[in-house]
């Protein structure tokens, strides 16, 4: 790191600490006499920034009072004016407070007390926060409470029955909405309504008492959410860039993905779960625009209900949905200009009328992109100094388009159809020189120029979905699922050596031609209902996936081009895997405890056309094997600011399907890649700690993962090396995390993010090479918002990652990277101009360093992360807040495996 950046990253660290001194001190001069009390929570808000949210049966209109306050505390100043109103203030949140009234919480401790809860949600099954919650009693309040954030809700009270008890939800924008407890049961312990939704009010709102800011990261049910619509940088680029930006998540040059420092993460598309490996599911994240993603949910502790994919744990990605009831549209288009201009566009469009929703989207990125990447490796006393000039000119398309239905009040069917392509070509051009390591004497150059003229990429995924939910809590869930992938890929490369002296000694010329067919099927059914005053949830599932791999191997000649045999083979695979889970969760008081356990049983077979000693010596493989997968955690809600949970579980990663290909792919006469097909599945056993106060969340974790699989470079011979996955041995992994929001003003917020954390590998490369690598390492990362005069709104966002390990042996240098954003929205802000400078001081050049036995490597790379962004949204809409609902897909784990 040189020296512009270590100030950049003290001046970061400075203002967070700055910012934490500031965010408590918010002091309120207000004078009053005989008003309102409203209008004191409206000085307040005025003054402060923070929302106020109250019941209109705990304060009404005609509660008067008189206050003089000379720079009090709001705290103090709440407290000398609500205790003789019977009422007090509680932070709900570190910008919100709520007003509740002592007399009801007063009622809570009586005996023979009914727990009453649920979660409220909208028609698109996100989260309604801060609901009036009311119970009455023959129609007079008795008691009530005010949801959180996340929309859950629950209180106490001592029912004496259930006849004539009702409860009452009212929120700003959506019909007041009355339930009935059932009339043929006796109170007894637990009132649990599930999920309840809210329907969206059919006229427009002149006026809103009560509005918060949406923050760049928040907490939800213990998961991080990166909500990428509120953050100016992240605009215009692609999923796969976005990832990199969200709390604890790296992104390697070979496109893997890290979580709180470990390779093995599981990306979820709207609950559709994949794996990020290398190659052509990158391509999938591609396709997709930030302008079309509303947030990034990490999921460090997933239960049994999702696949039990994934070691590091799991990323969502959630897709913005229309909430308009009539038609909804929203476009945006972008220029990029780094090395090279590129045009990104994305269009969302959306129609629901009674029952029947459409929609649909479509997005682009046409351009070149330009990488630089080289090796300096040292093998068998020789040098191999190379490096690499790759113009990517392949052009990225996504499309989706649905349909949903509303049968009745508790059934809805629908189907979606999700199309991504990838086309164009691209060049790389290699220099390679080589020679004596104790001369340092260059005694001969390789250039292979490596034309990937034709490059093709379909996939497709049908998904039927058909979901009933009542108002007892009860959740019937059944997909269908079909998916679709082919790729065309052409190359053509030369190979010239020549000497010193410019004398050509070897000039060969290849053309290879691969074909991948693969098609993925899958049905699931999940259910869940209330049982024993807790939760239940059970599912199956059944996928089968079918792999056709064919590659052809040419030497161009003169006269004609040779197949080579040896380099040509087709290989296909088959694998059905049966699933099925349990889970329960219970409140016991502040106590929260839940337990689930997962089955899953994976047979698959594995055929080679032609056995060789570089294919592989075995033409069949099959494997058949089941695994057990427990999950189990304990939350302690010891206040409405803290809580405490500990979880554990065990989770599998599965080989990508093209990892168990055994074709060889020629980068250059040098240089290999070659996949496995014994390599076997990595399991790992993961315990978690968590802290949430407000908006500070801690966690400590420990992972341990058997039979660690991870791509590795290796030699063959005196002088080629090749890139092949392997299982090695065991890996550890300990992280502490720390995300902090902080708002010093009403135009200033600040998130920090801060991941340390310590790899420890115990790995076999064979022939005696063992190592036992350890690596204390950190990220950190700082992201603050401007809200500027005229309406402008700033944003300087900047992350640091310390020396690290990745993979098996990779020691990583420090690298680091700062972007600076600006937006103005016009037109009601229907439309919105923003204007990107990211990686301004070029810190994000990767350099790293490996060593197995004698053999040396050190790699560097540059993937054109500086560039110039503008681009234009505007939306379109003429109805009132409805919109298309989300679901998962029975191929979520299958559809990820594709590499």
């Amino acid at each position: 790191m040189n020296g512009i950046e270590f100030r950049y990253t003290i001046i970061t660290l400075v203002l967070f600490i700055i910012c934490s001194s500031l965010a408590n001190a918010q002091q309120v001069t207000i004078k009053l006499e005989k008003k309102p009390i409203i209008e004191l929570f409206k000085q307040i808000q005025v003054q402060t920034g923070y929302s106020i949210v109250y019941s209109n049966e705990v304060v009404p209109d005609s509660m008067l009072i008189s206050i003089n306050a000379n720079k009090l505390s709001v705290n103090k100043l709440l407290d000398t004016v609500l205790a003789s109103k019977n009422l007090f203030s509680q932070m709900l949140s570190e910008s919100l407070i709520v007003i509740r009234s002592r007399e009801m919480e007063q009622q809570k401790s009586k005996a023979n007390e009914v727990i009453i809860s649920g979660r409220i949600m909208n028609s698109d099954d996100q989260a309604v926060p801060f609901v009036t919650v009311s119970l009455l009693e023959t129609g007079v309040l008795v008691s009530g409470t005010i949801a959180d954030e996340n929309g859950n809700f629950k209180f106490a009270y001592p029912l004496k029955k259930y006849d004539g008890c009702t409860l009452k939800l009212t929120s700003l924008g959506y019909e007041n909405l009355i339930l009935k407890f059932p009339a043929d049961k006796y109170p007894t312990g637990i009132q649990d309504f599930g999920k309840i939704r809210l329907v969206p009010q059919t006229r427009n709102l002149k006026s809103v008492q009560v509005s918060g800011n949406q923050r760049v990261i928040e907490m939800n049910d213990g998961n991080i959410v990166f909500n990428v619509s509120k953050s100016i940088s992240a605009q215009g680029t692609n999923a796969l860039e976005l990832l990199a930006r969200a709390p604890g998540v790296s992104v390697a040059s070979d496109n893997s993905i890290s979580l709180n420092g470990k390779a093995g993460a599981s990306i979820l598309i709207d609950g559709k779960m994949t794996y990020l490996s290398n190659g052509e599911v990158a391509e999938l994240l591609k396709t997709m625009s930030s302008s079309n993603i509303r947030s990034i949910e990490i999921i460090n502790s997933p239960g049994a209900k999702y696949d039990a994919a994934g070691t590091a744990g799991i990323i969502n990605v959630k897709t913005l949905k229309s909430t308009v009831d009539g038609l909804n549209m929203s476009m945006t288009t972008g220029l990029n200009y780094g090395v090279y201009f590129r045009n990104s566009q994305d269009l969302s469009v959306n129609y629901r009328k009674n029952r029947f929703n459409l929609y649909g989207s479509y997005s682009h990125f046409l351009g070149y992109y330009s990488y630089l990447y080289g090796g300096d490796r040292i093998q068998e006393g020789n040098f191999f100094n190379s490096f690499t000039d790759d113009i990517d000119k392949r052009n990225k398309i996504g499309s989706r388009v649905g349909a949903d239905f509303i049968i009745n009040k508790k059934s809805t069917v629908g189907i979606l159809l999700n199309g991504n392509f990838l086309f164009g070509g691209g060049i790389t051009d290699t220099k390679t020189d080589i020679g004596l390591e104790s001369t340092k004497v260059v005694e001969q150059t390789l250039t292979a120029v490596n034309d990937y003229y034709a490059q093709g990429t379909q996939r497709y995924n049908l998904n039927a979905n058909y979901k009933y939910e009542d108002t007892l809590g009860r959740i019937l869930n059944i997909d269908a699922d079909y998916g679709s992938f082919t790729k065309r890929a052409g190359n053509l490369q030369s190979n010239r050596y020549t000497l010193a002296d410019n004398t050509i000694t070897s000039d060969n010329l290849y053309r290879s031609l691969n074909r991948i067919d693969i098609t993925l099927g899958a049905v699931k059914l999940d259910y869940s209902t209330n049982l024993w005053k807790g939760k239940l949830e059970t599912g199956a599932k059944y996928s089968t996936v079918s792999s056709s791999n064919d590659s052809r191997f040419l030497e161009v000649q003169q006269a004609a081009e040779v197949l080579d045999p040896t380099r040509s083979n087709r290989f296909s695979f088959k694998e059905n895997i049966s699933s099925g889970y349990v889970n329960y969760k219970k409140p016991f008081g502040k106590w929260q405890l839940q337990g689930g356990l997962r089955v899953e049983n994976s047979r698959s077979t594995g055929r080679l056309e032609e056995v060789s000693e570089i294919s592989g010596n075995e033409q069949i493989i099959n494997r058949n094997y089941t695994n057990l997968f427990p999950f189990f955690s304990a939350s302690l809600t010891a206040s409405p600011t803290n809580s405490f949970s500990f979880s554990y579980s065990k989770r599998i990663d599965r080989p990508a399907y093209q990892n168990l290909n055994p074709f060889i792919y020629l980068l250059d006469e040098l240089s290999f890649w070659q996949g496995n097909p014994f390599l076997k599945p990595q399991i790992s056993h993961r315990g978690l700690i968590q802290y949430v106060h407000r908006s500070t969340i801690i966690g400590l974790s420990y992972t341990y993962t058997n039979d660690f699989s991870v791509e590795v470079t290796d030699t063959i011979g005196s002088s080629k090396i090749v890139m092949i996955p392997r299982n090695l041995g065991n890996q550890q992994h300990a992280a502490l995390t720390l995300t902090q929001s902080l708002k010093p003003s009403d135009w200033w917020d600040i998130t920090f993010n801060g991941t340390l954390f310590r790899l420890n590998n115990n790995v076999d490369f064979g022939n005696g090479r063992k190592l036992d690598l350890k690596q204390l390492a950190a990220r950190l990362s700082l992201q603050q918002t401007f809200q500027l005069p005229k309406g402008f709104v700033g944003e300087v966002m900047g992350f640091y990652n310390s020396k690290r390990l990745v993979g098996a042996n990779q020691f990583f240098e420090p690298n680091s990277q700062i972007d600076l954003g600006l937006q103005r929205s016009f037109w009601q802000k229907n439309g919105t101009l923003r204007l990107v400078y990211s990686d301004i001081l070029k810190g994000s050049q990767g350099n790293s360093f490996q060593r197995v036995g004698n053999f040396t490597i050190r790699n560097y790379s540059y993937f054109e992360t500086r560039q110039l962004k503008l681009s234009f949204s505007y939306k379109f809409s003429n109805g009132n807040s409805k919109g298309p609902r989300t679901r998962t897909s029975a191929l979520e784990n299958e559809s990820g495996r594709i590499k």
